[in-house]
């Protein structure tokens, strides 16, 4: 009985738990009131940590029109694809500061010597979670998250994805466009790499869509496998969910 009532006191608090996390409000319903405040002053860098629109200003920091870390760490995978868990698997930490500074130097980077090609996705994987902001955006979190339910058909979770990525800036719309259609390309080599677009979904679901005021809660898995899936079905209709967004660098791919 005291073994009951002790489980029963430990079943009360975390519902009581849940309840509370429950409670906490969203990104965008704290910028509504006010208490979220804008982003900080962009620090002294031109590509890493700094906001999308603020590498559109200057024509030298694009290539194809596209972001040049993104660009270009995209074009070095390209003999990659096939590399079992490329996204997955962590890359050298060091060699990635490395390239990223001497992207910031505005230098050529070598990447046909680097120890690890892990270093490489790492790198642009580092580039996306250093954004300031999301690329899907805080204000758009809770309606892209809302497009993924249990009685929602896939493909009417798609189209409303489609309707949220229209709201997006021009740039951010290229960005992403750029980044799914990549990870389409790494996607059709699953037999090889491990990574099918599910996998891809939980590497970056987080990365993409950002997520809620971070902090325990008992839901954290529900809404995980939502912002996953939300990547996932980016990925696989990437050309619904963004349409006539070409780049010559996939036309040989």
């Amino acid at each position: 009985q005291e073994l009951n009532e002790k489980r029963n006191q430990k079943a009360t608090k975390f519902a009581w738990l849940a309840r509370f996390l429950g409670m906490r409000p969203s990104p965008r319903a704290l910028q509504d009131k006010g208490i979220l405040k804008d982003a900080p002053p962009e620090p002294d860098q031109t590509f890493f940590g700094v906001s999308i629109s603020s590498i559109y200003k200057e024509e030298d920091n694009l290539h194809e029109n596209i972001p040049i870390p993104l660009y270009e760490t995209a074009k070095a995978l390209q003999p990659y694809l096939t590399v079992e868990g490329l996204f997955r698997v962590s890359g050298i930490f060091s060699e990635m500061n490395r390239l990223k500074k001497v992207f910031e130097d505005k230098e050529d980077p070598d990447f046909a010597n680097v120890s690890s090609i892990h270093s490489i996705s790492g790198l642009l994987e580092l580039w996306f979670r250093e954004l300031p902001e999301p690329i899907t955006t805080h204000a758009l979190y809770d309606d892209f998250m809302a497009c993924i339910g249990d009685e929602i058909p896939e493909e009417q979770s798609v189209a409303n994805i489609s309707k949220l990525t229209a709201q997006l800036s021009e740039q951010n719309q290229l960005v992403l466009s750029f980044f799914l259609k990549l990870m389409s390309k790494v996607a059709e080599n699953e037999g090889e790499n491990k990574m099918g677009t599910k996998n891809l979904g939980v590497v970056f679901g987080s990365i993409l869509l950002g997520g809620a005021v971070l902090c325990f809660s008992l839901g954290l898995k529900t809404t995980l496998e939502r912002q996953n899936k939300v990547v996932q079905l980016m990925i696989e209709n990437h050309e619904t969910v963004l349409p006539d967004q070409s780049f010559e660098l996939f036309a040989d791919w």
